[in-house]
């Protein structure tokens, strides 16, 4: 089977990390999209640094590794950062993710092209709307730590394995 799936607060952290950022710098939101990109210009390759596993992701995505083919599709781009692609790459190096390929640049369509091309038996993402993009293509979605209605949704990546034996 093949696995798509995201990388920002499904397999890292980053939501938790940017409010820790946010908080250090009495940031309780951004007046404009010019004020949001300078704080992102400024603290994304810090953060991206930072950033933390989610929880048992490490030991589920060895698990499946074994008989599945697990792929990265991430709407992350250097849009923000010319390093922010190459330091993603060193964190999944750093935490030996055992991931086969990572696609930078999938926004919501994008996501759903992708798993597409590359043939993705279950896409796993946040976000409400890459996993309704990619269901419309008849893949299978799983919701993480997120609630819809008509979509499987799990909050923790044991259950996600259980799932998955299933």
């Amino acid at each position: 089977m093949k696995i798509g799936i995201d990388f920002d607060d499904t397999i890292a952290s980053t939501s938790e990390k940017v409010l820790e950022y946010l908080n250090k710098y009495n940031i309780k939101e951004f007046k404009n999209f010019e004020e949001k990109r300078t704080f992102y210009n400024k603290y994304i390759d810090n953060i991206t640094e930072e950033l933390n596993l989610i929880s048992n992701v490490k030991e589920v995505l060895d698990y499946l590794s074994k008989d599945n083919e697990l792929y990265i599709i991430t709407a992350r781009s250097n849009y923000y950062s010319n390093n922010l692609k190459k330091l993603t790459l060193d964190f999944i190096n750093k935490n030996n993710l055992p991931i086969k390929e990572v696609y930078f640049d999938c926004f919501e369509e994008g996501k759903a092209i992708k798993c597409k091309e590359l043939d993705i038996d279950l896409f796993i993402d946040d976000n409400i709307n890459n996993c309704l993009e990619v269901k419309k293509l008849n893949i299978d979605v799983i919701l993480f730590n997120n609630n819809y209605d008509n979509l499987k949704s799990f909050d923790n990546w044991l259950d996600i394995l259980k799932y998955i034996k299933e």
